[in-house]
């Protein structure tokens, strides 16, 4: 099949097939004959049937951009969402370490305002011994004792004297314990709190992070949603056009049994002597036969059909000439041959004329040799202005060439 593909990319006829070789790997059955046979047939073909359509060529080529562009594309969503999973995580894990770290926080300023209170408390008795030294003066203690009516007297004098100093010595010793209780918590809160603003800084790019990505994860979807809708809409049409090209097989085939029929109801029945019959005028003259009789294969697909004339290319108008004296059998119009005319010239023979751009005769008109029947065109299935010519002997398709030269034998692919 690369072979096979390289030669039809090489070959006059499908240098504009672009990427086709695409296509075929993944919808295409392979072609049926031999190499150089194909090649032979490919670079003789001329018509429709044999080439591929420009729906199919820009389909191909559609395919083969999506699919150069699909795996990048993927990559970069796998990418972006790797990131948006990773940032979400941390985030994550952020957002419950700040729940803890806030209640930390908490924690650690409830200690730092009770023992603000404390202090408060200590302090007020602190001054308020020392605003009762002050109004009293040094001598209220030996006042107190030289007061004292006995000994007893005296000695409760002193016992609470004593416990006065004590109580505010103690009192001025758990300030100072409170006030370095207090430095050592607000430190120890700040800490907290620059910890909680840490945790709270990771969680807010994280956050950050994740969405960025999340964005940049759902542009490469996007993308890869796009290039799957190309590269099916692509395949869709070459499915289409593969079906189409297969329906204009099977109709031309079908066209060339009527017309056989057709022919054979003008002649005797049994066969014709080829060598018996006269002489014919090339109906084109000026212009040189192009594709022969045989086997065509479309370059794509792979199909076959039997090529039962020659074809001459001319430009569209050129008068098409009668190849002998006869009656016209038919004008008529079909898909395959487009604007056909066949003339019955006798003893089992008849001329026919294709892809006419217009008719210059009619059913049962008798014409003679070159007279103009018609003119040039590309009606049908054809790929540019030409005409197919035909001989048929009792219904079978003979070599048109034979009467020019070659030997006048059946069309080889007619049975």
């Amino acid at each position: 099949m690369r072979a096979f593909l390289t030669r039809l990319k090489s070959s006059r006829f499908t240098r504009g097939l672009l990427a086709v070789p695409l296509v075929l790997s993944l919808v295409i059955s392979p072609a049926i004959a031999g190499n150089n046979d194909i090649d032979k047939q490919v670079n003789e073909a001329s018509e429709a049937l044999t080439e591929a359509s420009k729906a199919v060529v820009a389909a191909a080529e559609s395919l083969k951009d999506a699919q150069a562009k699909l795996p990048a594309a993927r990559e970069a969503m796998a990418i972006a969402t790797a990131r948006e999973s990773e940032a979400t995580a941390v985030y994550n894990k952020a957002a419950a370490e700040l729940v803890d770290a806030k209640l930390a926080y908490a924690d650690a300023l409830s200690k730092v305002t009770s023992k603000e209170a404390e202090i408060s408390q200590l302090q007020k008795k602190v001054d308020q011994f020392a605003r009762s030294v002050y109004q009293q003066g040094q001598t209220s203690q030996w006042e107190i004792i030289l007061e004292s009516t006995s000994p007893s007297d005296l000695t409760v004098r002193l016992q609470n004297i004593k416990a006065v100093s004590l109580s505010t010595a103690k009192s001025l010793d758990d300030l100072v314990g409170a006030k370095d209780q207090l430095i050592s918590d607000a430190a120890a809160a700040e800490e907290v709190r620059i910890e909680m603003q840490r945790i709270a800084n990771i969680a807010s790019q994280a956050l950050i992070d994740a969405q960025n990505a999340a964005d940049k994860a759902a542009e490469a979807k996007v993308e890869v949603d796009k290039l799957v809708k190309q590269e099916a809409a692509a395949l869709k049409v070459a499915e289409d056009d593969k079906a189409e090209v297969q329906k204009q097989y099977d109709e031309l085939r079908a066209e060339q049994i009527r017309i056989a029929a057709l022919s054979a109801s003008t002649g005797e029945q049994g066969p014709v002597d080829p060598q018996a019959t006269g002489p014919l005028s090339w109906p084109l003259p000026g212009y040189a036969a192009g594709g022969g009789v045989g086997w065509r294969v479309h370059p794509v697909y792979g199909y076959r059909s039997c090529h039962t004339g020659v074809d001459s290319g001319a430009p569209k108008g050129t008068p098409i000439r009668a190849a002998a004296a006869g009656i016209v059998l038919s004008t008529t119009v079909s898909r395959a041959y487009g604007n056909m005319t066949l003339i019955n010239h006798g003893d089992g023979m008849v001329t026919m004329y294709a892809h006419q751009s217009q008719f210059a005769v009619s059913p049962g008109q008798a014409v003679g040799n070159q007279e103009v029947i018609g003119y040039v065109g590309s009606t049908g299935f054809s790929t540019g202005p030409h005409l197919h010519f035909e001989v048929h002997l009792n219904g079978v398709p003979y070599n048109p060439m034979g009467w020019f030269g070659g030997s006048r034998t059946v069309v080889p692919c007619w049975r």
